[in-house]
């Protein structure tokens, strides 16, 4: 179903995407013109990694520096990443471009079971420039099912109602979303038998969520990743049924991937967990070219036993300043922002760390833990620092007002948090609902 290309073939590949680029976009022609050529892996090494603040500064429509179109565009389909706090990025698509991801996504879907008989509830959010809800309508077409596009935008007593009368048999949403309705199937005690598949995305689903959905739809119920993709990239890793929850396949006809450490500057050594370098190898109106998507993962280095020859990669959560809730990534920068103010004020100091972890209940769990000189005297700020986390990242707001969310803050002494022991700094985010 997923073509297998070697690495040389997915790096010549990505060399021509490079050369495109080079030749026809203007922010490209300025980031490379240190580069006379690509012909070897030796000078792709050389070939500067793209950052997310660059993609931010340099799309469409905040700038066309990146784009290899003529303007007006025509025939493309803009799409946006979300952003809770505001700070939302637009991808564009050609409809070549956009039928393309769809195909793929499509493919991992076929590998997830889902056939022509089947009936998929969508219960993604729409509107908003969202592309989950429409992609989805697209894939389940390509796959000939039959479609019920409830969305996540309605009250979750009617989205349940809907359910219960239609009796699909996949559910597509985010593990939020299952989680609710989990708690109102076992509140009502409802039958819910007819559920096959529940294919998630968008957050880590975890063991306890994984145990609480089975209460409620029954033990058989396959529950799935739809797949590990990216807005800008599109399918980046698909699964078989051999692989486990947080493992992947790499489509080597659609991406090429590098992990790299970048406390040592090079690429990882076999075995060795880095961070996620994409280079997409079917957009050309606006080339994803080594780009730094925020994910660390390693190779398993070893053969899949479904028998694909395209290499498997697990992935190990987030890097650096970003995390997910609701499916938009936030800035750890917004987290920082609730105590910035009082920061060198009552003993606090600029040292914190944020920890998310999934609580037996299924429930999210968040700490903001913040070292201080005096810790006692901080603690009357506690309350302030809360509704300021609220007030910026309102899923958090929103999902404690829902009961599934429990936000607090303590403040320990200096020099207790963990440091890095390379470079001794506190590591900012320790997001535990990733294993």
């Amino acid at each position: 179903m997923f073509k297998h290309l070697s690495n040389e073939e997915s790096l010549q590949k990505a060399i021509g995407v490079f050369e495109y680029a080079k030749k026809h976009s203007a922010f490209y022609n300025e980031k490379y013109k240190s580069i006379a050529s690509v012909s070897t892996y030796d000078d792709w090494l050389k070939v500067p990694i793209l950052t997310k603040d660059e993609l931010f500064n340099n799309s469409y429509p905040k700038s066309e520096s990146m784009l290899t179109l003529e303007m007006p565009l025509k025939e493309t389909i803009m799409t946006s990443t979300g952003g809770s706090t505001g700070l939302a990025r637009y991808t564009m698509l050609t409809y070549r471009e956009w039928d393309a991801f769809l195909q793929r996504q499509a493919d991992a879907l076929r590998l997830m079971g889902i056939t022509p008989e089947d009936c998929v509830a969508n219960l993604f959010v729409a509107g908003s420039l969202w592309p989950s809800f429409i992609a989805l309508h697209d894939n389940i077409r390509l796959i000939g099912a039959n479609h019920l596009p409830i969305s996540a935008n309605i009250d979750f007593d009617k989205m349940l109602a809907y359910i219960m009368e239609f009796k699909p048999t996949v559910l597509l949403s985010l593990p939020t979303v299952f989680v609710i309705l989990a708690d109102k199937i076992l509140q009502q005690n409802l039958k819910v038998d007819f559920v096959k598949i529940i294919g998630y995305a968008g957050e880590h689903m975890s063991e306890m969520i994984r145990h609480h959905l089975r209460k409620a739809f029954g033990e058989k119920v396959k529950i799935e990743s739809l797949a590990y993709t990216s807005a800008d990239c599109g399918l980046i890793g698909y699964q078989c049924d051999s692989c486990a929850s947080n493992e992947y396949h790499l489509p080597t006809d659609f991406q090429f991937v590098e992990l790299y450490n970048f406390e040592e500057n090079r690429v990882c050594k076999p075995g060795e967990t880095g961070e996620v370098l994409i280079t997409n190898l079917e957009r050309l109106s606006q080339p994803i070219i080594r780009y730094r998507i925020g994910d660390v993962a390693k190779w398993t280095g070893k053969p899949c036993s479904c028998g694909d020859k395209n290499p498997t990669f697990i992935i190990g959560g987030r890097a650096g300043d970003d995390f997910k809730i609701g499916g938009a990534y936030i800035s750890m920068d917004t987290v920082e922002k609730s105590f910035s103010d009082y920061v060198s004020t009552h003993g606090i100091s600029a040292n914190y760390q944020f920890i998310l972890e999934d609580l037996s209940n299924g429930n999210l769990n968040i700490m903001l833990k913040i070292e201080s000189s005096n810790p006692e005297d901080s603690k009357q700020l506690i309350g302030n620092i809360k509704n300021n986390i609220k007030t910026n990242i309102n899923d958090i707001k929103v999902g404690e007002e829902m009961g599934l969310v429990s936000l607090d803050v303590e403040f320990v002494d200096l020099g207790v948090l963990p440091r890095s022991p390379i470079t001794g700094k506190v590591k900012r985010l320790n997001d535990k609902r990733v294993k």
